[in-house]
């Protein structure tokens, strides 16, 4: 199936060229990476705002259509359509996370450590965080706190000892999503916590007292000096396994690869205890009453009866010009400001806004007019999401055509 029977998008060319490319090769119809890749694709396009990418979902689904059943989560190709195609993907589409797609360590950490047996193959880490996943058999996963470029040196110095290195902000969440990753893996015995903490919280010292201490009935980390340490998303039995399974290693403050790398070699030296909990988690059960929902462009556009938003950042001044006009075409306010998230505030406390998606709207607006002052990049203001109705159907609450009777009094 080709999609270049009609004009594509350029935005989307790239990555459809890598997809049908891929798609072309019986091991690549097999394969996790082109899996992922098409499931990246129809994400994207369906929650693209353009209708012509939109458009796209049929030859996306057709590819899925063709799949076989995968018998492998990557094979370490020289050449992976399906990472390259995520990479373009990413490259232009702001929906696409980077986390969604691998470097290039990550697929040589893929090649050198493949699952046993297929036992964590597409299972491990079960929850999503910003991590670089090493040889799932190390016995050592390495926190870096704050600290974003740590990881990915750790993981390619420290093999094949290290299971998982990434970072972890917060006393809370993001503890929560380190605790469970670590227990969805028995290998891992040792955590080591090195970096230094992200401003405002205190995540070590939560690190730190669960281990000691563990959580009241409240699940609040016991003494600890973090600002809120309360772990909702745990058991009382997740703690007891954690303090139990994990062994901490206190590195905080530092950030020297060769010392983080040596203690984490010697962490993987000590004997393994036996573990007297067998039975699993029952967080897996919490995760599976969680409401998953995917995403997708309305399809109906209403505008705000407080009236729109024209975003015009000044390269001359850093500043950004956000100017609120009533419905009927009348400019009423200005906001002037060089933050976005600031800007956004005053529009919001000023009552001119009075829809979530469209303060969503101007929100994501903003920050990418801050990102062009920031960057020297071209910005151009994107309409918003949803297809006007039919003018037979349509009213004044919902068309966007200013000129149109349904706007006059």
């Amino acid at each position: 199936m080709s999609s270049t029977k009609t004009a594509v998008p350029k935005c989307a060319a790239l990555a459809l060229h890598e997809i049908e490319r891929g798609m072309a090769l019986r091991k690549c119809r097999k394969c996790g990476c082109m899996k992922e890749a098409l499931d990246t694709a129809s994400r994207t396009f369906r929650s693209a705002e353009e209708s012509e990418i939109r458009q796209l979902l049929p030859t996306i689904e057709g590819h899925h259509a063709t799949m076989e059943p995968i018998a492998y989560d990557c094979i370490g190709c020289k050449k992976c359509w399906g990472a390259d195609a995520i990479v373009q993907l990413a490259n232009h589409f702001e929906e696409v996370a980077q986390s969604e797609y691998p470097s290039d360590d990550d697929r040589t950490a893929k090649r050198m450590f493949p699952a046993v047996n297929g036992q964590l193959e597409n299972s491990w880490p079960p929850h999503p965080g910003e991590y670089i996943v090493g040889n799932p058999l190390g016995s050592v996963a390495i926190c870096t706190l704050s600290n974003r470029e740590l990881p990915q040196k750790l993981i390619a110095a420290a093999r094949p000892d290290l299971a998982i290195a990434g970072r972890c902000d917060t006393e809370n969440i993001g503890i929560e999503k380190v605790v469970l990753n670590l227990l969805a893996n028995s290998h891992i015995r040792s955590l080591l916590l090195c970096g230094v903490d992200a401003p405002g919280h205190r995540a070590a010292d939560a690190f730190l007292r669960l281990k000691e201490r563990g959580v009241d009935a409240n699940m609040r980390v016991l003494k600890s000096a973090s600002w809120r340490p309360v772990l909702k998303n745990l058991t009382l039995f997740d703690v007891a396994r954690f303090r139990e399974q994990i062994e901490l290693v206190n590195l905080i403050g530092v950030i020297a690869v060769s010392k983080i790398v040596e203690a984490a070699h010697e962490a993987a030296k000590k004997p393994t205890a036996t573990l007297s909990f067998q039975t699993p988690s029952n967080s897996s059960k919490i995760a599976s009453q969680v409401e998953r929902l995917q995403a997708r462009a309305p399809k109906v556009l209403r505008l705000d009866k407080a009236g729109f938003f024209v975003v015009l950042p000044q390269a001359a001044t850093g500043r950004i010009i956000c100017e609120h006009y009533e419905n009927n075409g009348r400019l009423a306010h200005v906001i002037e400001g060089r933050e976005g998230a600031v800007i956004a505030t005053t529009a919001i406390e000023q009552g001119l806004l009075t829809q979530l998606d469209h303060a969503a709207y101007l929100g994501r607006e903003l920050a990418k007019a801050e990102i062009a002052l920031k960057t020297g990049s071209q910005y151009e203001q994107d309409a918003a999401l949803g297809i006007l109705p039919s003018k037979k159907s349509h009213s004044a609450e919902i068309c966007e055509d200013l000129t149109c009777s349904c706007h006059r009094e």
